[in-house]
């Protein structure tokens, strides 16, 4: 597969360079203006070009692409303009709703809140209170009011992390701290849209596992895998899943939402498999599938996979063949639209990089091995997802952790078929949940299974030498690996010298700016 064939790619990456650099620029209150009066005369030049038929495609091309670059800036400096805020220097009231349920921290409860009011509405901020009875009075949608001062936290001098900057990226603009006195709930009065309602439905949903007899580590693990709900995972199962190269599965992502797409065509009855009704197929699925999306409180990761597997169920629905790699890169694209400060969120970084690593390499590191039986064929594509899925996120891996697990492919081997299992029992558990010998039943698989698993990781962690602790210091570095990786691709798909030449340059010029940094 051509990169260069891959158009929405080729659209998305323009995109995302206009974000990264109006996000290094930062956001001066100038800018906009200029990227407005840029962006109409390039719009309008990629259309003329494109008038022009077949006369000038390279033309076209430049234009286009210019157009997304300059279009990402726009609209993330837009978003950072909706986040930063100026806030009042004195003690000021304000009013809000609780967006979520109160978060549990060391020595006090963070509640996360969108103000209401004509001068800040929509503006989120993070009100952290005292633990006491009170806290446990509001639940999400409630109508919160405080006094205080909103500030932003400055950057960490020693660590040079930029706290600051992470929240303006996660949309909070400011947080304070505020004793029992300065702050309560206004009325019984309820509110709140969708994502609050999906927020209380999940809840509910968890709380039914707990009736059914999960608890402990089990009840954390079946709630994370299904719901999205990691309140219950102790930093215990964390370290443990992230020493062991495990973490994805506490993530709800394409994993899931792939068993689930699975699950969902082989309960359709036969009928449903005509021709003449595959649309209506493919309809209930889509549904179901963002249906899912919403239950789970609409995750990154859970939003690309369900964009993707709509678009392949759209594909099905009208007879059209669907490019995968094309997919992925649509999806991208209007994640980053809607939300262009999502690029900075690690979870999407990672999730985007392993999907397309697995895309383009998986196929070639199967076409390596080969096989005769039908075990051997499903251990070889599972060796290759593997591998292909750590190819695309080591370099990020590294350097945002420091460490990277040895035994990955091992893990992966063992704990993947469970993970399957374990999905597929939680929703039948849903389906069938009215049938108590056999919710029990299920629940009681569910518990065993858990405790393999966790059992399995733990024996993978004791191994020697089971992770390599190293680290990437700059981030230039990164992108020098991406830009390796790109071209190593591109010389084994495509078999031309030219690329492996591009590959060995970046290196080359690695070890002499490395060189020059070492010495200056």
């Amino acid at each position: 597969m051509k990169i260069a064939d891959c158009s929405s790619l080729r659209l998305a990456v323009p995109l995302i360079g206009g974000i990264l650099i109006s996000d290094i620029v930062g956001n001066t209150g100038n800018q906009t203006h200029v990227l407005i009066c840029v962006l109409v005369p390039v719009l309008s030049a990629a259309f003329l070009s494109f008038s022009c038929g077949d006369r000038f495609p390279r033309l076209y091309g430049f234009f286009l692409s210019l157009s997304f670059f300059l279009a990402g800036a726009l609209l993330y400096d837009l978003h950072m303009q909706g986040v930063v805020t100026r806030w009042p220097a004195g003690r000021t009231e304000y009013h809000g709703i609780l967006t979520d349920w109160p978060y549990e921290r060391a020595a006090s409860y963070r509640l996360d809140l969108t103000l209401t009011g004509p001068e800040y509405e929509g503006k989120r901020i993070y009100l952290y209170v005292p633990k006491d009875s009170s806290v446990f009075a509001v639940t999400p949608g409630a109508r919160v009011w405080f006094r205080g001062v909103i500030d932003m936290p400055e950057s960490d001098s020693v660590s040079g992390f930029d706290y600051r900057k992470y929240l303006y990226r996660q949309g909070v603009s400011g947080t304070l701290w505020v004793n029992s006195r300065y702050w309560g709930r206004e009325s019984a009065e309820m509110t709140g849209g969708i994502r609050i309602k999906a927020v209380r439905i999940r809840h509910a949903m968890f709380e039914h596992y707990r009736e059914w007899g999960l608890e402990g580590k089990p009840l954390a693990l079946v709630a994370a895998v299904s719901l999205g709900y990691k309140r219950e995972l102790d930093e215990s199962m964390r370290d443990l899943y992230s020493a062991s190269g495990a973490s994805h599965l506490l993530a709800v992502s394409g994993l899931h939402v792939g068993i689930m797409y699975s699950f969902l065509y082989f309960l359709f009855p036969l009928f449903l498999n005509r021709r003449s009704l595959q649309w209506l197929r493919e309809l209930v699925v889509i549904c179901v599938m963002w249906g899912f999306a919403f239950l789970t409180g609409m995750p990154v990761s859970i939003i690309r996979s369900v964009v993707m597997f709509s678009m392949i169920a759209l594909c099905r629905a009208t007879g059209r063949d669907s490019s995968s790699v094309n997919t992925l890169a649509f999806a991208a694209l209007v994640m980053l639209v809607a939300d262009p400060a999502s690029l900075f969120d690690i979870g999407f970084r990672l999730s985007f990089c392993a999907v397309l690593s697995i895309l383009l390499f998986g196929p070639l590191i199967a076409g390596i091995l080969n096989a005769r039986t039908r075990l051997g064929n499903w251990l070889i594509n599972l060796m290759s997802v593997s591998i292909a899925a750590q190819i695309g996120t080591a370099p990020m891996v590294i350097y945002s952790f420091t460490g990277f697990p040895t035994y990955f492919m091992l893990t992966n081997l063992l704990s993947i078929p469970l993970m399957f299992m374990m999905v597929s029992l939680s929703m039948t558990l849903w389906a069938f949940s009215w049938i108590v010998p056999l919710r029990s039943l299920i629940v009681k698989v569910l518990v065993f299974l858990s405790n393999l698993l966790e059992g399995i990781l733990s024996r993978i962690v004791s191994l020697p030498f089971s992770r390599i602790e190293v680290s990437i210091d700059d981030a230039w570095k990164v992108w020098a690996l991406y830009g390796i990786i790109i071209f190593v691709y591109c010389w084994l798909a495509e078999k031309k010298i030219r690329h492996l030449v591009r590959a060995l340059s970046i290196v080359a010029l690695w070890s002499v700016v490395s060189f020059f940094i070492s010495i200056g």
